[in-house]
């Protein structure tokens, strides 16, 4: 049997894996027929791959055979190896589910790739892509569900997006933090304030409304308050990268005559509290303006990289110089 793991999201990726091998295990305690190989780490792994399946004779025994990133990494010679044997050996693999194969890519491979099309139309795939908007709560809810937890409520929920950028790996982390505090209550946003690691996300929102009011005084006093805080001063200035790009993005459908923020939110696919939190500002700012402010960044980004200058004298310069 053919599993085709791909997608974005590499926490939910690395988890369908887990789930499989976990299953898998149950009638393999030994882990005798487990076998994994990375592209990332080696090349020549087509022979390999044969002398895994062929230990007891081909398909003869319970085998789990995971490979990572063999689409993205391996030469294409190696790859139509690959192809070939699964070719020869395409009827067995559709009907012995004693024997499983399970090609797992961390990130969306070549569509026009002739491996990848292969497995498109013959494997169990799944592209697990990055979520946003609705089905990143639903996925939440879900998770606390499964978790024993009682919930949460809508504005605690739009918090956690906002301090984890989305990322459900963090998202998971925090989850089960916030259920071992909260017990058997609704999670609210008093326990997401007091238990998520930075509230940076938050606080960047605050500098830019400033920003956006020409309070440029007190945009370089809440920056300050990071630093004072300890913050990591490169996280900042990523966040202040990740705030201005979504805020162009919803400039440019504002200068299109797009004002509805449920249909921002659906054509730029930000997380729908963000939109709402971000329209303003973006009028404020104006399409232009946040365009020079991109650039301004992308330069800033570039010289901080090379050394060429100071990440705390780079989020000074650009409050100031804004």
């Amino acid at each position: 049997m053919l599993f085709f793991l791909y997608g974005e999201d590499s926490f939910l990726s690395l988890e369908k894996v887990l789930e499989i091998k976990k299953k898998f295990q149950l009638n393999d305690k030994s882990g005798a027929g487990l076998s994994s190989f990375d592209a990332t780490e080696e090349k020549n792994i087509s022979p390999k791959i044969e002398r895994a399946l062929k230990n007891t004779g081909l398909f003869s025994s319970k085998k789990l055979l995971i490979l990572k990133n063999v689409i993205s990494q391996l030469p294409s010679e190696e790859q139509a190896k690959i192809l070939s044997f699964l070719k020869k050996n395409q009827d067995t693999l559709a009907t012995d589910n004693d024997t499983v194969i399970i090609f797992w890519e961390k990130e969306n491979p070549r569509k026009n790739n002739a491996l990848f099309k292969f497995l498109l139309e013959n494997a169990k795939k799944q592209n697990l892509e990055k979520l946003t908007g609705t089905k990143l709560n639903e996925w939440i809810l879900q998770r606390i569900k499964t978790s024993v937890g009682a919930g949460i409520s809508r504005s605690a929920l739009e918090k956690l997006v906002i301090y984890t950028d989305g990322n459900t790996a963090t998202i998971s982390q925090e989850i089960k933090k916030l259920i071992n505090f909260s017990g058997d209550e609704i999670i609210d946003e008093k326990a997401v304030d007091l238990l998520l690691e930075s509230q940076s996300g938050s606080d960047i929102f605050k500098t830019i409304e400033a920003l956006a009011s020409n309070n440029k005084k007190l945009a370089l006093k809440l920056l300050h308050n990071h630093i004072e805080r300890g913050d990591d001063l490169f996280y900042l200035f990523s966040m202040f990268i990740y705030q201005f790009r979504n805020l162009l993005r919803i400039a440019s459908l504002q200068e299109n005559g797009i004002f509805n923020e449920f249909e921002i939110a659906k054509q730029s696919k930000l997380h729908p509290y963000v939109v709402k939190k971000s329209m303003n500002q973006a009028r404020n700012f104006g399409e232009k303006k946040l365009i020079a402010i991109h650039k301004k960044l992308g330069t800033l980004d570039t010289k901080i990289k090379t050394g060429k200058i100071e990440i705390k004298l780079a989020l000074d310069k650009f409050i100031v110089e804004l």
